[in-house]
């Protein structure tokens, strides 16, 4: 959509985002169409009905997955992240959306219900769109809270309002579009355009014998893949009162799937209330802009949202309010704290070990300046990476461009060599300096030592991700983990606090506290009372 539009799409909003890879010079590659594009255009907006529809609202269901957050890196799409339901209203004339979200957390155990209301200017949020400690502290105290969208979330929410209405845009913004090769995708050959708006570029692809888009996809950078190609295919193509509406869109990553959308009903120009898509002016004044498309990760923003697990903040890393800052922890070891996420450095005589490259180089750029400031003199030797999830790992080029070698669980070595040398073309933070990716396994247990001081990462047996490790300290008598749970926070009694402390025997150690990717430090005696229980 167009800032200032007034057209916007039919179909869900759902929160995703789109990526194209290391071939965008083909895809984008300049060729004579079999059309021109405005012709092509033409026919695509008159199979879709034109400008029939004025509103409109739906009710759809959205089966999630996140291939960052699977069990095991041989099987992206288990276990799935659930099913949300949404019930949307769209002002089409004015780019209005209004959506009603029931959506599960991580336990399954209960649901979040709340509101999005998205428009050009601003994006708004009523009721609990986050799990507990994810909510940003410029959220109200209520009944509900309330908070306006940060406002790289706001663009993500406005690119995808674009991309199943995509020919719309490009019917009234011609000047967007352009030609492109047709594309190939599993063996198929489609004609296709390019369209530049305000929140992204997008390729769209049609079916030459209805007219209709059937495939579009965008450019996005994945923590994990690397430059990716993210795609929405549309089917099942109905009627409602003159105008078509896809009743199935299914998105992928790479080949893998994200999101399977089905809509149940949709009503064509229903009568919509103005308060439908209100904003209040104490929240439309100071409410974030769209962000530039180039410093939105759009991957991360949608599919976090599967869970409750974004924090909407422009900061990124932590609330609007806070920084990240390095704590001191034990004799030579410090943590980072402020945000979601944490690495923890150990220092040795003559280098560092960290563990874990927690959301995008931008923040390890940060953390490995304050271990830099912390610990002059010494280079990072070593990353391990106790899991492979996607919010643990995604700064782990900044950290192989310092020269450290990789350490992650058996079986995920090729894996991670892979996705290291992929390019990095769509990543704004991606590393200046060349690197050959050095990784290792641990198979059962891994060890370093230095100036007396030894580091061991061992192989734990958990619910939670294949070829998990943790990492000790032996002279600390520190442990460290990410997920199983978070130090610093109440212990739940459950199977990943149990798979720990059944770890903790197997190997032998005696750890006094655990430190975490999530949470602070805590201490080890209320792991193993909560694993009784």
């Amino acid at each position: 959509m167009r800032k200032g539009n007034r057209s916007l799409h039919l179909t869900a909003s759902l929160c995703c985002a789109v990526g194209i890879s290391a071939v965008t010079g083909l895809l984008l590659a300049w060729a004579v169409p079999a059309a021109a594009p405005q012709d092509r255009v033409n026919a695509a907006y008159a199979a879709m009905g034109g400008d029939k529809l004025k509103t409109i609202s739906l009710k759809a269901s959205l089966e999630q997955f996140d291939p960052g957050e699977s069990y095991s890196l041989s099987d992206p799409t288990k276990p799935d992240t659930g099913v949300s339901d949404l019930v949307q209203s769209r002002d089409l004339i004015h780019g209005f959306a209004h959506n009603e979200w029931v959506r599960p957390l991580p336990d399954n155990s209960a649901k979040r219900t709340y509101t999005e209301i998205i428009t050009p200017a601003a994006g708004y949020v009523i009721g609990y769109d986050a799990t507990n400690g994810r909510l940003p502290k410029r959220s109200t105290k209520g009944t509900q809270p309330e908070h306006t969208m940060s406002g790289r979330r706001l663009t993500a929410a406005l690119r995808e309002l674009e991309r199943p209405m995509i020919v719309i845009e490009m019917k009234q913004h011609p000047d967007g579009v352009s030609a492109i090769v047709d594309q190939t995708v599993a063996g198929k050959t489609y004609p296709a355009l390019q369209y530049r708006g305000d929140y992204g570029t997008l390729i769209v692809m049609f079916d030459s014998a209805t007219n209709l888009p059937v495939r579009v996809r965008t450019l996005d950078w994945d923590g994990l893949e690397g430059d990716s190609v993210f795609d929405a295919e549309y089917s099942d193509w109905r009627d409602v009162d003159g105008a078509k509406v896809s009743f199935h869109a299914l998105y992928t990553l790479n080949g893998m799937k994200v999101a399977d959308l089905k809509l149940a009903s949709v009503m064509a120009n229903p009568a919509l209330a103005p308060a439908t898509f209100n904003i209040p002016q104490v929240m439309l004044a100071s409410a974030a802009k769209p962000a530039p498309a180039n410093v939105t990760p759009f991957q991360w923003i949608i599919r976090r949202q599967f869970f409750g697990f974004y924090y909407d903040s422009d900061a990124m890393y932590t609330d609007d309010v806070d920084s990240l800052r390095l704590d001191d922890i034990g004799p030579n070891v410090s943590q980072t704290q402020g945000g979601t996420h944490n690495t923890i450095f150990i220092a040795t005589n003559n280098y560092l070990i960290a563990v874990e490259a927690p959301n995008d180089d931008g923040q390890a750029i940060q953390s490995i300046d304050m271990a830099k400031k912390r610990f002059p003199g010494k280079p990072i030797r070593y990353l391990i990476l106790t899991h492979h999830h996607v919010d643990h790992v995604s700064g782990m080029r900044t950290y192989a461009a310092e020269g450290a070698t990789i350490v992650v669980g058996k079986g995920d070595g090729d894996y991670f060599r892979k996705v290291l040398a992929r390019p990095e073309t769509l990543n704004r933070f991606a590393p200046k300096t060349a690197f050959t990716p050095k990784v290792i396994e641990v198979d059962g247990k891994w060890s370093v030592a230095d100036g007396g001081r030894e580091v061991d990462a061992y192989a734990v047996e958990n619910p939670h991700a294949a070829g998990y490790v943790m990492v000790y300290v032996p002279d600390a008598r520190l442990g460290i983990v990410s997920d199983l749970y978070v130090p610093g926070a109440p212990v739940p009694s459950n199977a990943m606090v149990a798979a720990l402390v059944k770890g903790v025997d197997k190997w032998g150690i005696k750890p006094e506290r655990f430190a975490g990717g999530h949470g602070s430090t805590g201490p080890y005696a209320d792991v193993v009372r909560a694993a009784q229980k």
